[in-house]
Protein backbone atom coordinates (compact mmCIF):
# COMPACT_ATOMS: atom_id res chain seq x y z
CA UNK A 1 0.00 0.00 0.00
CA UNK A 2 1.28 3.47 -0.89
CA UNK A 3 0.58 6.35 1.48
CA UNK A 4 0.58 10.04 0.60
CA UNK A 5 3.20 11.76 2.64
CA UNK A 6 2.65 14.85 4.78
CA UNK A 7 4.79 17.82 3.92
CA UNK A 8 5.62 20.54 6.38
CA UNK A 9 5.19 24.15 5.16
CA UNK A 10 8.13 26.49 5.43
CA UNK A 11 8.49 29.23 7.96
CA UNK A 12 8.58 32.83 6.72
CA UNK A 13 9.39 36.15 8.35
CA UNK A 14 7.61 39.38 7.50
CA UNK A 15 8.18 42.83 8.85
CA UNK A 16 6.78 46.32 8.65
CA UNK A 17 8.93 49.39 9.27
CA UNK A 18 6.88 51.93 7.27
CA UNK A 19 3.59 52.92 8.84
CA UNK A 20 0.59 54.71 7.37
CA UNK A 21 -2.64 55.84 8.91
CA UNK A 22 -6.16 54.50 9.39
CA UNK A 23 -7.41 52.42 6.46
CA UNK A 24 -10.60 50.37 6.67
CA UNK A 25 -11.11 50.11 2.92
CA UNK A 26 -8.96 47.09 2.04
CA UNK A 27 -8.81 44.85 5.08
CA UNK A 28 -6.21 46.98 6.88
CA UNK A 29 -2.88 45.37 5.92
CA UNK A 30 0.06 45.45 8.30
CA UNK A 31 1.48 48.96 8.29
CA UNK A 32 -1.97 50.58 8.37
CA UNK A 33 -4.44 50.62 11.22
CA UNK A 34 -8.02 50.05 12.23
CA UNK A 35 -7.48 52.62 14.98
CA UNK A 36 -4.73 55.20 15.28
CA UNK A 37 -5.50 57.57 18.14
CA UNK A 38 -3.31 60.41 19.40
CA UNK A 39 -0.53 59.12 17.16
CA UNK A 40 1.14 61.07 14.36
CA UNK A 41 3.47 60.58 11.39
CA UNK A 42 5.89 63.27 12.59
CA UNK A 43 8.62 60.56 12.82
CA UNK A 44 7.69 58.92 9.51
CA UNK A 45 8.25 56.14 8.49
CA UNK A 46 7.88 55.35 12.21
CA UNK A 47 4.65 56.21 14.01
CA UNK A 48 4.79 58.12 17.30
CA UNK A 49 2.55 59.50 20.02
CA UNK A 50 1.67 63.16 19.86
CA UNK A 51 3.13 65.45 22.53
CA UNK A 52 0.94 66.94 25.23
CA UNK A 53 -1.11 69.75 23.75
CA UNK A 54 -0.26 73.36 24.59
CA UNK A 55 -3.08 75.85 25.13
CA UNK A 56 -3.99 79.31 26.34
CA UNK A 57 -6.87 79.79 28.76
CA UNK A 58 -9.51 82.37 27.90
CA UNK A 59 -12.19 83.92 30.12
CA UNK A 60 -15.24 81.74 30.72
CA UNK A 61 -17.49 84.57 29.48
CA UNK A 62 -15.67 84.82 26.14
CA UNK A 63 -18.22 85.28 23.34
CA UNK A 64 -16.04 85.56 20.22
CA UNK A 65 -12.45 84.89 19.21
CA UNK A 66 -9.98 85.44 16.36
CA UNK A 67 -6.34 86.33 15.60
CA UNK A 68 -5.13 89.61 14.11
CA UNK A 69 -1.66 91.12 13.72
CA UNK A 70 0.04 88.52 15.94
CA UNK A 71 -2.50 89.13 18.70
CA UNK A 72 -5.34 87.22 20.28
CA UNK A 73 -8.60 89.12 19.86
CA UNK A 74 -11.68 88.10 21.81
CA UNK A 75 -14.86 89.60 23.15
CA UNK A 76 -16.33 89.28 26.63
CA UNK A 77 -19.60 90.53 28.05
CA UNK A 78 -18.39 94.09 28.55
CA UNK A 79 -15.73 94.69 25.92
CA UNK A 80 -13.07 93.40 23.55
CA UNK A 81 -9.46 92.37 24.22
CA UNK A 82 -6.89 93.03 21.50
CA UNK A 83 -3.71 91.45 22.77
CA UNK A 84 -3.53 92.43 26.44
CA UNK A 85 -5.41 95.70 25.98
CA UNK A 86 -9.12 95.95 26.69
CA UNK A 87 -11.63 98.34 25.14
CA UNK A 88 -14.81 98.68 27.20
CA UNK A 89 -17.99 98.24 25.13
CA UNK A 90 -21.65 97.61 25.65
CA UNK A 91 -22.23 94.27 23.89
CA UNK A 92 -25.22 91.98 23.64
CA UNK A 93 -25.02 88.64 25.44
CA UNK A 94 -25.14 86.48 22.31
CA UNK A 95 -22.15 84.75 20.70
CA UNK A 96 -20.04 86.93 18.42
CA UNK A 97 -18.37 86.59 15.06
CA UNK A 98 -15.29 88.78 14.62
CA UNK A 99 -14.51 89.69 11.00
CA UNK A 100 -11.23 91.36 10.03
CA UNK A 101 -11.50 94.18 7.47
CA UNK A 102 -8.19 95.94 6.92
CA UNK A 103 -7.18 97.59 10.18
CA UNK A 104 -10.68 97.08 11.54
CA UNK A 105 -12.52 94.30 13.33
CA UNK A 106 -16.28 94.09 12.93
CA UNK A 107 -18.12 92.67 15.94
CA UNK A 108 -21.26 90.85 14.79
CA UNK A 109 -24.21 90.90 15.32
CA UNK A 110 -23.67 94.14 17.30
CA UNK A 111 -22.24 95.93 14.23
CA UNK A 112 -19.51 97.64 16.21
CA UNK A 113 -16.28 98.30 14.31
CA UNK A 114 -12.97 98.65 16.17
CA UNK A 115 -9.85 100.30 14.79
CA UNK A 116 -7.11 97.99 16.10
CA UNK A 117 -4.37 100.57 15.52
CA UNK A 118 -5.65 103.07 18.10
CA UNK A 119 -8.28 101.01 19.96
CA UNK A 120 -11.09 103.33 18.89
CA UNK A 121 -14.64 102.76 17.72
CA UNK A 122 -15.10 103.56 14.03
CA UNK A 123 -17.41 106.40 13.05
CA UNK A 124 -20.73 105.08 11.83
CA UNK A 125 -20.76 102.23 14.30
CA UNK A 126 -24.22 101.22 15.44
CA UNK A 127 -25.26 103.26 18.47
CA UNK A 128 -25.65 101.96 21.96
CA UNK A 129 -28.27 103.19 24.39
CA UNK A 130 -25.96 105.82 25.83
CA UNK A 131 -25.55 107.57 22.46
CA UNK A 132 -29.16 107.34 21.26
CA UNK A 133 -30.62 110.71 20.20
CA UNK A 134 -34.13 112.13 19.77
CA UNK A 135 -34.56 115.77 18.71
CA UNK A 136 -38.08 117.04 18.12
CA UNK A 137 -39.57 120.20 16.63
CA UNK A 138 -36.83 120.80 14.05
CA UNK A 139 -37.12 122.00 10.46
CA UNK A 140 -36.02 119.92 7.46
CA UNK A 141 -34.75 121.69 4.33
CA UNK A 142 -34.08 120.03 0.97
CA UNK A 143 -32.50 122.45 -1.51
CA UNK A 144 -31.54 121.77 -5.15
CA UNK A 145 -29.07 124.24 -6.68
CA UNK A 146 -28.48 125.44 -10.27
CA UNK A 147 -30.74 123.03 -12.11
CA UNK A 148 -30.48 124.91 -15.43
CA UNK A 149 -26.77 125.71 -15.23
CA UNK A 150 -24.83 122.41 -15.49
CA UNK A 151 -21.56 124.20 -16.17
CA UNK A 152 -21.67 126.01 -12.84
CA UNK A 153 -22.48 123.73 -9.90
CA UNK A 154 -25.29 121.25 -9.57
CA UNK A 155 -25.64 120.05 -5.99
CA UNK A 156 -28.14 119.27 -3.29
CA UNK A 157 -28.23 120.54 0.27
CA UNK A 158 -30.32 118.71 2.86
CA UNK A 159 -30.19 119.66 6.52
CA UNK A 160 -32.11 119.58 9.80
CA UNK A 161 -32.24 122.88 11.66
CA UNK A 162 -32.62 123.12 15.44
CA UNK A 163 -31.41 125.17 18.40
CA UNK A 164 -27.64 125.46 18.73
CA UNK A 165 -27.97 124.96 22.49
CA UNK A 166 -29.52 121.51 22.14
CA UNK A 167 -27.14 119.21 24.06
CA UNK A 168 -28.34 116.18 22.05
CA UNK A 169 -26.27 117.44 19.10
CA UNK A 170 -23.13 116.35 20.96
CA UNK A 171 -24.17 112.72 20.48
CA UNK A 172 -24.25 113.05 16.69
CA UNK A 173 -21.20 112.53 14.48
CA UNK A 174 -20.31 112.06 10.87
CA UNK A 175 -21.46 108.72 9.50
CA UNK A 176 -24.40 108.27 11.89
CA UNK A 177 -27.58 106.94 10.27
CA UNK A 178 -30.59 108.90 11.50
CA UNK A 179 -34.32 108.72 10.87
CA UNK A 180 -36.29 111.87 9.98
CA UNK A 181 -40.03 111.71 10.70
CA UNK A 182 -42.59 114.39 9.70
CA UNK A 183 -45.99 114.96 8.09
CA UNK A 184 -46.53 115.95 4.45
CA UNK A 185 -49.97 116.58 2.99
CA UNK A 186 -51.56 114.79 5.92
CA UNK A 187 -49.41 111.66 5.56
CA UNK A 188 -46.75 110.42 7.95
CA UNK A 189 -43.37 110.39 6.17
CA UNK A 190 -39.91 109.19 7.14
CA UNK A 191 -36.56 108.22 5.65
CA UNK A 192 -33.08 107.27 6.90
CA UNK A 193 -29.98 109.21 5.86
CA UNK A 194 -26.32 109.60 6.91
CA UNK A 195 -24.97 112.61 8.79
CA UNK A 196 -22.18 114.50 7.00
CA UNK A 197 -21.49 117.22 9.58
CA UNK A 198 -22.96 119.38 12.37
CA UNK A 199 -22.44 123.13 12.04
CA UNK A 200 -23.48 126.44 13.61
CA UNK A 201 -21.51 128.62 11.18
CA UNK A 202 -23.27 128.18 7.83
CA UNK A 203 -24.30 131.38 6.06
CA UNK A 204 -27.91 130.26 5.79
CA UNK A 205 -28.29 129.83 9.57
CA UNK A 206 -29.59 132.52 11.89
CA UNK A 207 -27.76 133.22 15.13
CA UNK A 208 -28.43 130.58 17.79
CA UNK A 209 -29.36 127.92 15.24
CA UNK A 210 -27.48 124.73 14.22
CA UNK A 211 -27.69 122.48 11.18
CA UNK A 212 -27.31 118.71 10.98
CA UNK A 213 -26.13 118.45 7.37
CA UNK A 214 -26.75 115.17 5.55
CA UNK A 215 -24.68 113.27 2.99
CA UNK A 216 -26.09 113.95 -0.49
CA UNK A 217 -22.90 113.19 -2.40
CA UNK A 218 -22.28 109.45 -2.05
CA UNK A 219 -25.75 108.13 -1.24
CA UNK A 220 -29.00 107.70 -3.11
CA UNK A 221 -30.08 111.22 -2.15
CA UNK A 222 -27.75 113.00 -4.58
CA UNK A 223 -30.37 113.41 -7.34
CA UNK A 224 -30.87 117.18 -7.65
CA UNK A 225 -34.04 116.84 -9.73
CA UNK A 226 -35.99 115.01 -7.06
CA UNK A 227 -37.44 115.88 -3.68
CA UNK A 228 -36.81 112.80 -1.55
CA UNK A 229 -38.65 114.38 1.38
CA UNK A 230 -41.80 114.56 -0.77
CA UNK A 231 -41.19 111.45 -2.92
CA UNK A 232 -41.74 113.36 -6.18
CA UNK A 233 -39.77 115.11 -8.92
CA UNK A 234 -39.22 118.83 -8.38
CA UNK A 235 -40.88 121.43 -10.60
CA UNK A 236 -38.97 123.84 -12.77
CA UNK A 237 -39.62 126.82 -10.52
CA UNK A 238 -39.53 125.33 -7.03
CA UNK A 239 -36.09 124.48 -5.64
CA UNK A 240 -36.68 124.26 -1.91
CA UNK A 241 -38.78 121.84 0.14
CA UNK A 242 -39.38 122.82 3.79
CA UNK A 243 -40.99 120.73 6.55
CA UNK A 244 -41.81 121.82 10.11
CA UNK A 245 -42.05 119.80 13.35
CA UNK A 246 -39.58 117.16 12.17
CA UNK A 247 -38.21 114.57 14.59
CA UNK A 248 -34.63 113.32 14.23
CA UNK A 249 -33.82 109.96 15.84
CA UNK A 250 -30.61 107.99 16.17
CA UNK A 251 -30.66 104.49 17.71
CA UNK A 252 -29.27 101.03 17.15
CA UNK A 253 -32.66 99.84 15.88
CA UNK A 254 -32.76 102.54 13.21
CA UNK A 255 -29.19 101.95 12.10
CA UNK A 256 -29.60 98.17 12.01
CA UNK A 257 -32.77 98.55 9.95
CA UNK A 258 -30.57 99.82 7.12
CA UNK A 259 -28.49 96.64 7.29
CA UNK A 260 -30.09 93.50 5.78
CA UNK A 261 -31.18 90.86 8.28
CA UNK A 262 -28.43 88.35 7.50
CA UNK A 263 -27.13 85.07 8.92
CA UNK A 264 -24.40 86.94 10.75
CA UNK A 265 -22.26 83.84 11.43
CA UNK A 266 -21.79 83.50 7.64
CA UNK A 267 -20.56 87.06 6.98
CA UNK A 268 -17.06 87.18 5.41
CA UNK A 269 -14.73 89.87 4.10
CA UNK A 270 -13.45 90.03 0.52
CA UNK A 271 -11.80 92.90 -1.38
CA UNK A 272 -12.61 95.43 1.37
CA UNK A 273 -16.31 94.57 1.42
CA UNK A 274 -18.41 92.52 3.78
CA UNK A 275 -20.43 89.72 2.17
CA UNK A 276 -23.44 88.07 3.75
CA UNK A 277 -26.57 86.08 3.04
CA UNK A 278 -30.10 85.61 4.34
CA UNK A 279 -31.63 82.14 4.58
CA UNK A 280 -35.03 83.69 5.23
CA UNK A 281 -34.96 85.91 2.14
CA UNK A 282 -32.79 83.60 -0.05
CA UNK A 283 -30.56 86.57 -0.87
CA UNK A 284 -26.83 87.34 -1.04
CA UNK A 285 -25.51 90.83 -0.24
CA UNK A 286 -22.30 92.81 -0.15
CA UNK A 287 -21.64 96.16 1.51
CA UNK A 288 -20.43 99.33 -0.11
CA UNK A 289 -16.68 99.32 -0.77
CA UNK A 290 -14.84 100.10 2.47
CA UNK A 291 -18.08 100.77 4.40
CA UNK A 292 -19.43 97.91 6.54
CA UNK A 293 -22.58 99.92 7.42
CA UNK A 294 -23.92 100.74 3.95
CA UNK A 295 -25.75 97.89 2.19
CA UNK A 296 -28.44 99.67 0.16
CA UNK A 297 -26.53 102.13 -1.99
CA UNK A 298 -27.13 101.65 -5.71
CA UNK A 299 -25.78 104.78 -7.41
CA UNK A 300 -24.22 103.18 -10.48
CA UNK A 301 -20.70 103.52 -9.07
CA UNK A 302 -17.95 100.91 -8.69
CA UNK A 303 -18.20 101.34 -4.92
CA UNK A 304 -21.90 100.40 -4.77
CA UNK A 305 -23.36 97.67 -2.61
CA UNK A 306 -24.95 94.61 -4.21
CA UNK A 307 -27.82 92.19 -3.66
CA UNK A 308 -29.11 89.15 -5.57
CA UNK A 309 -31.83 86.56 -4.98
CA UNK A 310 -30.98 82.86 -5.39
CA UNK A 311 -33.41 80.18 -6.50
CA UNK A 312 -32.14 77.18 -4.53
CA UNK A 313 -34.01 75.51 -1.68
CA UNK A 314 -32.88 75.31 1.94
CA UNK A 315 -30.87 77.47 4.30
CA UNK A 316 -27.38 78.77 3.73
CA UNK A 317 -24.91 76.59 5.65
CA UNK A 318 -21.44 78.02 5.00
CA UNK A 319 -19.44 80.78 3.35
CA UNK A 320 -15.84 81.42 2.39
CA UNK A 321 -13.55 83.16 -0.10
CA UNK A 322 -11.96 80.84 -2.67
CA UNK A 323 -10.13 81.53 -5.96
CA UNK A 324 -10.92 85.26 -5.66
CA UNK A 325 -14.65 84.51 -5.47
CA UNK A 326 -17.14 84.41 -2.62
CA UNK A 327 -18.84 81.06 -1.99
CA UNK A 328 -22.15 80.55 -0.18
CA UNK A 329 -22.92 76.89 0.52
CA UNK A 330 -26.16 75.07 1.13
CA UNK A 331 -26.34 71.33 1.84
CA UNK A 332 -27.16 70.59 -1.80
CA UNK A 333 -25.28 73.29 -3.75
CA UNK A 334 -22.87 76.21 -3.67
CA UNK A 335 -23.48 79.72 -5.02
CA UNK A 336 -20.35 81.42 -6.36
CA UNK A 337 -20.11 85.19 -6.87
CA UNK A 338 -17.45 86.33 -9.35
CA UNK A 339 -16.41 89.88 -10.23
CA UNK A 340 -14.75 93.01 -8.90
CA UNK A 341 -17.59 95.58 -8.65
CA UNK A 342 -21.36 95.70 -8.49
CA UNK A 343 -21.73 96.21 -12.24
CA UNK A 344 -19.90 92.97 -13.11
CA UNK A 345 -20.74 90.70 -10.17
CA UNK A 346 -21.96 87.37 -11.57
CA UNK A 347 -23.71 84.55 -9.72
CA UNK A 348 -23.08 80.90 -10.63
CA UNK A 349 -24.63 77.84 -8.96
CA UNK A 350 -23.01 74.38 -8.75
CA UNK A 351 -24.96 71.35 -7.54
CA UNK A 352 -22.92 69.24 -5.15
CA UNK A 353 -22.87 67.84 -1.62
CA UNK A 354 -22.41 71.00 0.37
CA UNK A 355 -21.66 72.04 3.92
CA UNK A 356 -23.64 70.45 6.74
CA UNK A 357 -25.92 72.81 8.63
CA UNK A 358 -24.12 73.76 11.83
CA UNK A 359 -20.67 73.06 10.33
CA UNK A 360 -20.05 76.52 8.82
CA UNK A 361 -16.78 76.73 10.77
CA UNK A 362 -15.50 73.53 9.16
CA UNK A 363 -14.53 75.14 5.83
CA UNK A 364 -10.74 75.31 5.45
CA UNK A 365 -8.17 75.37 2.66
CA UNK A 366 -5.23 73.05 2.05
CA UNK A 367 -3.04 72.86 -1.07
CA UNK A 368 -5.51 74.86 -3.15
CA UNK A 369 -8.52 72.70 -2.20
CA UNK A 370 -11.43 73.38 0.13
CA UNK A 371 -12.21 70.83 2.83
CA UNK A 372 -15.47 70.91 4.76
CA UNK A 373 -17.88 68.80 6.78
CA UNK A 374 -20.90 67.59 4.77
CA UNK A 375 -23.83 65.69 6.33
CA UNK A 376 -22.16 62.30 5.65
CA UNK A 377 -18.53 63.11 6.28
CA UNK A 378 -15.54 65.16 5.14
CA UNK A 379 -15.59 66.38 1.53
CA UNK A 380 -13.10 68.23 -0.67
CA UNK A 381 -14.02 70.85 -3.33
CA UNK A 382 -11.79 71.89 -6.25
CA UNK A 383 -13.85 74.79 -7.59
CA UNK A 384 -16.16 72.77 -9.83
CA UNK A 385 -16.98 69.50 -8.03
CA UNK A 386 -16.77 67.90 -4.60
CA UNK A 387 -15.77 64.35 -3.63
CA UNK A 388 -15.55 62.51 -0.36
CA UNK A 389 -12.15 62.73 1.34
CA UNK A 390 -12.59 60.42 4.35
CA UNK A 391 -13.26 57.03 2.73
CA UNK A 392 -10.38 55.37 4.57
CA UNK A 393 -12.03 56.07 7.93
CA UNK A 394 -14.67 53.49 7.02
CA UNK A 395 -17.70 55.19 8.56
CA UNK A 396 -20.00 58.16 8.22
CA UNK A 397 -19.28 61.14 10.46
CA UNK A 398 -22.65 62.62 11.37
CA UNK A 399 -21.58 65.15 14.01
CA UNK A 400 -21.10 68.82 13.17
CA UNK A 401 -17.47 69.90 12.97
CA UNK A 402 -14.99 72.76 13.15
CA UNK A 403 -12.10 72.77 10.68
CA UNK A 404 -8.65 74.29 10.25
CA UNK A 405 -5.86 73.44 7.80
CA UNK A 406 -2.55 74.37 6.26
CA UNK A 407 -0.67 72.75 3.39
CA UNK A 408 0.54 69.91 5.63
CA UNK A 409 -2.59 68.84 7.51
CA UNK A 410 -6.37 69.15 7.79
CA UNK A 411 -8.10 69.03 11.19
CA UNK A 412 -11.84 68.34 11.42
CA UNK A 413 -12.89 68.52 15.06
CA UNK A 414 -16.21 67.25 16.37
CA UNK A 415 -17.07 67.57 20.04
CA UNK A 416 -15.54 64.17 20.89
CA UNK A 417 -12.99 63.40 18.13
CA UNK A 418 -10.51 65.32 16.01
CA UNK A 419 -10.04 63.73 12.56
CA UNK A 420 -6.64 64.58 11.09
CA UNK A 421 -5.58 64.18 7.47
CA UNK A 422 -1.79 64.30 7.08
CA UNK A 423 -1.41 65.62 3.54
CA UNK A 424 2.34 65.04 3.38
CA UNK A 425 2.03 61.31 4.15
CA UNK A 426 -1.49 60.82 2.76
CA UNK A 427 -2.76 59.30 6.01
CA UNK A 428 -5.56 59.70 8.55
CA UNK A 429 -5.48 59.49 12.33
CA UNK A 430 -7.67 60.67 15.20
CA UNK A 431 -6.97 62.80 18.24
CA UNK A 432 -8.91 64.19 21.17
CA UNK A 433 -8.74 67.39 23.19
CA UNK A 434 -9.30 67.26 26.94
CA UNK A 435 -10.31 63.63 26.64
CA UNK A 436 -13.00 64.43 24.09
CA UNK A 437 -15.09 66.46 26.53
CA UNK A 438 -16.22 69.86 25.38
CA UNK A 439 -17.68 71.87 22.53
CA UNK A 440 -15.59 72.93 19.55
CA UNK A 441 -16.01 76.63 18.76
CA UNK A 442 -13.68 77.65 15.94
CA UNK A 443 -10.46 76.90 14.06
CA UNK A 444 -7.76 79.40 13.04
CA UNK A 445 -4.73 79.33 10.76
CA UNK A 446 -2.49 82.19 11.77
CA UNK A 447 1.21 82.95 11.79
CA UNK A 448 2.17 79.51 10.49
CA UNK A 449 0.31 77.70 13.28
CA UNK A 450 -3.07 75.97 13.58
CA UNK A 451 -5.43 76.51 16.52
CA UNK A 452 -8.70 75.03 17.77
CA UNK A 453 -10.89 76.74 20.36
CA UNK A 454 -13.10 74.71 22.66
CA UNK A 455 -15.23 75.18 25.75
CA UNK A 456 -16.22 72.76 28.48
CA UNK A 457 -17.98 73.82 31.66
CA UNK A 458 -16.31 77.03 32.83
CA UNK A 459 -13.17 76.37 30.78
CA UNK A 460 -12.50 78.07 27.44
CA UNK A 461 -9.18 77.24 25.78
CA UNK A 462 -7.46 77.79 22.47
CA UNK A 463 -5.25 74.79 21.66
CA UNK A 464 -2.11 74.86 19.53
CA UNK A 465 -2.58 71.95 17.11
CA UNK A 466 0.35 72.46 14.75
CA UNK A 467 3.32 74.84 14.60
CA UNK A 468 4.97 76.85 17.36
CA UNK A 469 3.81 79.62 19.66
CA UNK A 470 5.97 80.15 22.74
CA UNK A 471 3.34 82.39 24.33
CA UNK A 472 1.26 79.26 24.96
CA UNK A 473 2.75 78.12 28.24
CA UNK A 474 -0.06 75.94 29.62
CA UNK A 475 -0.36 72.30 28.54
CA UNK A 476 -2.24 69.09 29.24
CA UNK A 477 0.06 67.06 31.48
CA UNK A 478 -1.16 63.65 30.27
CA UNK A 479 -1.85 62.25 26.83
CA UNK A 480 -3.21 58.78 26.06
CA UNK A 481 -2.51 56.93 22.79
CA UNK A 482 -3.53 53.69 21.09
CA UNK A 483 -2.97 51.67 17.90
CA UNK A 484 -4.96 48.67 16.64
CA UNK A 485 -3.90 46.57 13.66
CA UNK A 486 -6.03 44.61 11.24
CA UNK A 487 -5.77 40.79 11.16
CA UNK A 488 -2.14 39.74 10.83
CA UNK A 489 -2.88 36.36 9.24
CA UNK A 490 -5.52 35.46 6.69
CA UNK A 491 -7.31 32.22 5.93
CA UNK A 492 -6.24 30.67 2.62
CA UNK A 493 -5.47 27.35 0.96
CA UNK A 494 -2.64 26.97 3.42
CA UNK A 495 -3.46 27.97 6.99
CA UNK A 496 -0.55 29.98 8.36
CA UNK A 497 -0.03 30.93 11.98
CA UNK A 498 2.03 33.67 13.62
CA UNK A 499 4.55 31.95 15.87
CA UNK A 500 6.79 34.84 16.93
CA UNK A 501 6.41 38.62 17.21
CA UNK A 502 8.98 41.36 17.77
CA UNK A 503 8.28 45.04 18.35
CA UNK A 504 10.98 47.70 18.00
CA UNK A 505 9.97 50.56 20.30
CA UNK A 506 11.46 53.85 21.45
CA UNK A 507 10.58 55.65 24.69
CA UNK A 508 11.59 59.18 25.73
CA UNK A 509 12.58 59.10 29.41
CA UNK A 510 12.36 62.88 29.62
CA UNK A 511 8.70 62.41 30.48
CA UNK A 512 7.80 61.90 34.14
CA UNK A 513 6.08 58.65 33.28
CA UNK A 514 5.50 56.62 30.12
CA UNK A 515 3.52 53.40 30.32
CA UNK A 516 1.99 51.15 27.70
CA UNK A 517 0.71 47.64 27.16
CA UNK A 518 0.71 45.29 24.18
CA UNK A 519 -2.42 43.17 23.89
CA UNK A 520 -3.55 40.49 21.43
CA UNK A 521 -7.04 39.48 20.35
CA UNK A 522 -7.19 35.82 19.22
CA UNK A 523 -9.88 34.75 16.75
CA UNK A 524 -12.03 37.82 17.44
CA UNK A 525 -12.00 37.44 21.23
CA UNK A 526 -11.15 40.01 23.87
CA UNK A 527 -7.72 41.54 24.15
CA UNK A 528 -5.22 39.84 26.46
CA UNK A 529 -2.19 41.73 27.73
CA UNK A 530 1.10 40.09 26.73
CA UNK A 531 3.54 42.87 27.66
CA UNK A 532 3.52 45.86 30.02
CA UNK A 533 5.95 48.76 30.31
CA UNK A 534 6.25 51.46 32.96
CA UNK A 535 9.14 53.91 32.85
CA UNK A 536 9.05 54.17 36.66
CA UNK A 537 9.49 50.42 37.06
CA UNK A 538 11.83 47.82 35.64
CA UNK A 539 12.66 48.81 32.10
CA UNK A 540 15.23 48.23 29.32
CA UNK A 541 18.51 50.10 29.62
CA UNK A 542 18.24 51.72 26.16
CA UNK A 543 15.74 54.19 24.74
CA UNK A 544 15.11 51.91 21.73
CA UNK A 545 14.51 48.27 22.54
CA UNK A 546 12.92 45.08 21.20
CA UNK A 547 9.92 43.36 22.75
CA UNK A 548 9.74 39.63 21.79
CA UNK A 549 6.39 37.84 22.13
CA UNK A 550 5.30 34.27 21.40
CA UNK A 551 1.53 34.37 20.75
CA UNK A 552 -1.00 31.57 21.03
CA UNK A 553 -1.72 29.51 17.95
CA UNK A 554 -4.80 30.92 16.20
CA UNK A 555 -6.35 31.61 12.83
CA UNK A 556 -6.92 35.36 13.29
CA UNK A 557 -4.93 37.82 15.38
CA UNK A 558 -5.10 41.56 16.10
CA UNK A 559 -2.55 43.64 18.00
CA UNK A 560 -3.30 46.60 20.23
CA UNK A 561 -0.83 48.99 21.81
CA UNK A 562 -2.20 51.52 24.27
CA UNK A 563 -0.57 53.77 26.82
CA UNK A 564 -0.20 57.17 28.46
CA UNK A 565 2.55 59.74 28.84
CA UNK A 566 2.80 62.31 31.63
CA UNK A 567 5.08 65.31 31.96
CA UNK A 568 5.42 68.12 34.49
CA UNK A 569 6.89 70.40 31.84
CA UNK A 570 6.15 70.76 28.14
CA UNK A 571 8.15 68.35 25.94
CA UNK A 572 7.89 68.61 22.16
CA UNK A 573 9.37 65.18 21.38
CA UNK A 574 7.12 62.07 21.29
CA UNK A 575 6.98 59.87 24.39
CA UNK A 576 6.42 56.63 22.42
CA UNK A 577 7.64 55.62 18.95
CA UNK A 578 6.97 52.38 17.08
CA UNK A 579 9.80 51.70 14.62
CA UNK A 580 8.85 48.24 13.40
CA UNK A 581 6.84 45.03 13.81
CA UNK A 582 8.46 41.71 12.82
CA UNK A 583 6.59 38.43 12.81
CA UNK A 584 7.39 34.84 11.91
CA UNK A 585 4.61 32.73 10.44
CA UNK A 586 4.40 29.00 9.77
CA UNK A 587 1.82 26.58 8.41
CA UNK A 588 0.57 23.27 9.73
CA UNK A 589 0.76 20.54 7.11
CA UNK A 590 -0.74 19.89 3.76
CA UNK A 591 -1.30 16.70 1.76
CA UNK A 592 1.42 16.30 -0.88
Amino acid sequence: MRFRRLRSTAKSESYQTRFGGINLQNGTPLGEWEELHNMTAESYPAVCSMPCRRYKSLPSDMTGFTFKDDMLVYTVSDGIYIGDEKLDLELSVSGKKLVSMGAYIVILPDWIVINTEDMSVMEGTVSNEATSVTITGGTLYEINFNQTSPTVDIRKLMYFETSATNSALEKLKKGDRVKLSYAYKGKAMSFVISVDSISTEESYLEEGRAAVIFDTVSGIYKDTRYFFSEVQPMTGTRFVARHENVTLEKSSEIEKAEIPDMDYELIVEHNNRLWGCSSENHEIYCSKLGDPFTWKEYSGLSTDSYAVTVGSDGDFTGSTVYNDSVLFFKENCVHVVYGTKASNFTLSTIELRGVQKGSHNSICKSNGLLYYKAPEGIFVFNGSASVRADGRLGRDIKETAVGVADDDAVYMATDDTVYVYDYLHDSWHTEDIMGGHGTMISGHNYGGALYLTMATGNLVRVYLMRGNNDSFTEFDETVGFSLVTGNLNRTGAIMRHVSKLRFVIGVDDTYTDVSFTISISYNGGGYKTVYSYDSNGTKPSTEIFTVPIIPMRCQRMKLKISGTATGTEYISSPAFTLYGIYYTSEGGTELG
